[in-house]
């Protein structure tokens, strides 16, 4: 009888891999999508600071600057759900439990 495509990719690195490599693409649109608000925050707050008055703020610029954030955000979010619904069809379990559980069994094993 022919294993299942679940239990193949229980079977072999694929799934953990992809899961792995779906995490760090989470990580990395939130880190994009949170980048640029938290630097436009810090930058204005120096110029403030710097000229003591309110700096000039450009909304055409912000809204092209919101639109980028929302989908490095949106991004992070489907790109974590990916790997969260991807983990609990092949392991049962979270991302971060189902990689510690591959990285265990993958650290106990010896090659040669």
């Amino acid at each position: 009888m022919k294993p299942s495509l679940r239990q193949v990719l229980a079977d072999s690195h694929i799934a953990a891999v992809a899961i792995a490599v779906l995490l760090l693409w989470s990580l990395d649109g939130a880190f994009r999508g949170l980048w640029g608000p938290v630097y436009g925050v810090v930058e204005y707050l120096f110029t403030a600071i710097a000229i003591l008055d309110i700096p000039y703020f450009s909304s055409a610029l912000a809204r092209f600057a919101l639109v980028e954030t929302c989908s490095y955000l949106y991004m992070a979010v489907v790109t974590f759900s990916a790997s969260w619904l991807l983990s609990r069809w092949v392991f049962g379990v979270g991302p971060i439990r189902s990689l510690a559980r591959r990285y265990k069994d993958f650290s106990g094993r010896k090659h040669g």
